[in-house]
């Protein structure tokens, strides 16, 4: 294991065995008394980016030809966040799906786009606190967010850092996979800490999942203040703080795999329970743990797999015992 010193450090692991050791609750990135969350990356070099605000993904590029001439306005990018979120309501009340914390009251207040906007100009931060469960929902099922997926589990955010790079490794040729660990013991104070009722979200409760907000200040007519990835804004306030613990890189850390390992570390989470199936009970998530299964053995190159397995330590054999001479 090569430890990589900087703003934010990198533990740089060889072999799958040895990144799960490091992911295991007995190993501290940090201190025995911090508080870690984890997310899982299929490209080492990812930033710490909500998927709304990669590339063309926010709903602002498919909004208004005037609102498009200026997608970086804080005005037009919320407009068309709570646009998105009202038809993604829409959709779900034509499927018959209940939206947790949903209602007559909620729908006028927060996801009608002529009223809901206006406190927003007054002030108030974006999102509002009654957003998460319907972000966190529409998040899981893959409508891009502000929010940002962690888990309480590390080697639940191994098995998302490998699961993404069996795939997207054939199309981008991913160098190394990525967990990325963040001390919240201590609090950042323009970074909230998000979790939402697992009663309410499947995924959410398998996953031991949580968020992440980065909050921007803004003003009407004008972008979003600041850095929007997590990484980015970590590294800002290191050098604001010189480095000091709970405000900058000390409480950000990755531990990094090469890619191909990433098969191995799929047969260290099956053997310990974690499949797609059990982080997303449904058929989808039967689907994907099935279509893992096949991509790992497609990987192959032997028939029995032995290259995608993690090796047994060898079999007990109970020591002979000892001759007593008389």
């Amino acid at each position: 294991m090569e430890r990589i010193a900087g703003p934010i450090v990198e533990y740089r692991a060889s072999t799958a065995e040895e990144f799960w050791e490091l992911l295991s609750p007995q190993k501290y990135l940090f201190t025995p008394e911090s508080e870690p969350i984890f997310r899982g990356q299929a490209d080492a070099a990812w930033p710490l980016e909500p998927s709304i605000l990669r590339g063309k993904n926010h709903p602002i590029y498919s909004s208004r030809k005037k609102d498009r001439s200026t997608p970086e306005d804080a005005y037009f990018q919320i407009t068309s966040e709570i646009d998105a979120l009202n038809t993604f309501a829409s959709f779900c009340d034509s499927s018959g799906l209940k939206i947790p914390g949903d209602s007559l009251k909620f729908r006028k207040d927060h996801l009608d786009g002529r009223s809901s906007i206006t406190k927003f100009m007054y002030g108030e931060s974006w999102p509002l606190v009654e957003y998460f469960e319907i972000m966190a929902l529409a998040q899981h099922y893959g409508l891009p967010t502000r929010l940002l997926d962690w888990s309480r589990s590390a080697h639940v955010a191994a098995y998302f850092a490998a699961s993404g790079s069996l795939f997207e490794n054939c199309e981008n040729k991913v160098e190394r996979l990525a967990v990325w660990a963040l001390d919240i013991m201590y609090g950042i104070s323009s970074v909230e800490i998000i979790r939402v009722p697992g009663g309410n979200n499947a995924n959410v409760a398998a996953q031991g999942g949580l968020f992440t907000l980065l909050r921007q200040q803004f003003t009407m007519a004008q972008p979003f203040e600041g850095d929007h990835r997590l990484d980015g804004h970590m590294r800002i306030l290191d050098s604001q703080f010189n480095g000091m613990r709970a405000r900058g890189s000390q409480v950000l850390a990755k531990v990094t795999l090469p890619s191909n390992e990433a098969p191995k570390v799929i047969d260290l989470c099956k053997r310990h329970g974690i499949t797609a199936a059990t982080l997303q009970p449904d058929f989808y998530g039967a689907a994907k743990a099935t279509r893992e299964y096949l991509k790992c053995w497609s990987m192959s190159k032997y028939w029995d797999g032995r290259d995608i397995h993690i090796e047994s330590l060898p079999a007990y054999v109970e020591p002979a015992t000892p001759e007593i001479e008389y």
